[in-house]
């Protein structure tokens, strides 16, 4: 059973996507994830651009679920771009 994605921030933080690559080339994170402090998540800049949002959104199956369902990280979502 898939879990729905909480914005940990595992995914792109560990591992960015290719949509990421093919933008920014290969980096240890994507420059367009952010902590999103009111709504207490980590969101995807390239899912919120409307010039990309759609092709993303296809390209990472947005709203089927979390990659990475039994990442300890859901329980602790917190702001980790000091760590």
């Amino acid at each position: 059973m898939s879990k729905p994605c909480v914005g940990c921030g595992w995914c792109c933080l560990q591992d960015p996507c290719m949509e990421s690559h093919r933008r920014y080339g290969y980096m240890r994170r994507c420059p367009d994830l952010f902590w999103d402090g009111e709504a207490g998540r980590y969101m995807c800049g390239l899912m919120l651009d409307p010039e990309t949002a759609e092709q993303v959104k296809r390209s990472q199956h947005a709203g089927q679920g979390c990659y990475a369902p039994l990442n300890s990280w859901r329980e602790d979502v917190r702001n980790r771009d000091g760590d």
